[in-house]
């Protein structure tokens, strides 16, 4: 796992590993017609992952168990998606992780499954595009075999989608979100820190200074952001410089200075991740779900200029076989 897929990791456990905020994750963003049968009071975080280790690239995952109100166990499993790669294949990962813990209580020779909520948590720049339903996997010859297929949804929680609807939340986890959603535009880092403001306006001090330290290390690690540039924005906060000359030289200490020199490759690495997004969004609204291989394909083109000339030309083609074509193209040059 690369040192930033770590820190991915690493800031989702800090925050959504407290239980407070777990257990307004679940008050807030969950649906009210099923966490009315829970009993949030009984909220936990599980220490427990169960992402396959060619997935770690990509993906975290926070294990939540709580009681319904009826004294039955529940789980909620939040899968974390940090790109966009394997975003079709998602739902193998969840049916993976129930299936392990239903094996688990087979084992124990308890009597009915635990009821399990799973829920992808997405905060990629592109829209979700894939279906909720699991069966969807299936190419199905007929409707005749549908009833021998597993048929389940996971909830889905798209970081942008919920920032551009203002949903009821608390504080740190409305931080959370905006950061989350800036982090991937340079032209926003001004609204990053103007969301960690409001921990110190909304939480107490020692709350408002730990959820603060962890968004600046992460903010560190994931962007350009220099510790000078982010010293200057946060000096006004209490303990605001102090914690960035801090974090910083944890950093440097922990061999986090070669990774910051080679930030202008991510910065490169991540124009061209949201020009793929970009060509594949604008693609997906023209002629639908793409097929896998035009997806690879897209992903295999390294060249902005020729990203840049297919959203150009994607609205003025008139088939998805044409506009593969033209993909196909580029992929070569």
């Amino acid at each position: 796992m690369s040192d930033t897929s770590k820190y991915h990791d690493h800031t989702f456990r800090a925050i959504l590993g407290r239980e407070p905020v777990a257990r307004d994750f679940v008050r807030y963003h969950l649906p009210e017609e099923i966490t009315r049968d829970m009993n949030l009071d009984t909220v936990k975080v599980s220490s427990r992952s169960y992402v396959s280790d060619n997935l770690k690239e990509s993906m975290t995952d926070i294990v939540i168990t709580l009681e319904l109100i009826t004294g039955e166990p529940a789980e909620i499993y939040i899968l974390v998606e940090h790109k966009s790669d394997l975003d079709a294949w998602t739902k193998i990962q969840l049916f993976k992780y129930m299936n392990e813990v239903w094996q688990s209580f087979i084992q124990k020779k308890t009597g009915t499954l635990p009821i399990i909520v799973p829920l992808v948590f997405y905060h990629g720049t592109a829209r979700w595009n894939y279906s909720l339903e699991f069966s969807d996997l299936f190419n199905l010859p007929s409707e005749h075999y549908r009833k021998y297929i597993p048929k389940f949804e996971h909830l889905l929680h798209e970081v942008p989608v919920i920032n551009k609807k203002k949903v009821k939340s608390s504080i740190t986890l409305e931080v959370f979100h905006l950061v989350l959603e800036y982090i991937f535009y340079p032209e926003k880092r001004d609204q990053i820190y103007e969301a960690l403001e409001l921990l110190f306006k909304g939480l107490d001090a020692k709350e408002a200074h730990e959820i603060f330290a962890i968004l600046i290390k992460y903010l560190l690690i994931a962007t350009d952001e220099t510790p000078e540039e982010a010293e200057e924005k946060v000096k006004h906060l209490p303990k605001g410089g102090e914690t960035v000359r801090t974090t910083a030289e944890v950093l440097e200490e922990r061999g986090y200075n070669k990774a910051i020199k080679e930030k202008p490759v991510w910065e490169k690495q991540a124009e061209l991740k949201n020009a793929h997004e970009t060509l594949i969004d604008i693609a997906t609204e023209a002629y639908g779900p793409l097929p896998g291989m035009v997806h690879e394909k897209i992903k295999s083109i390294q060249s902005l200029e020729n990203l840049r000339a297919l959203n150009r030309k994607v609205l003025r083609t008139q088939s998805l076989e044409e506009f593969t074509e033209l993909v196909n193209r580029a992929a070569q040059n």
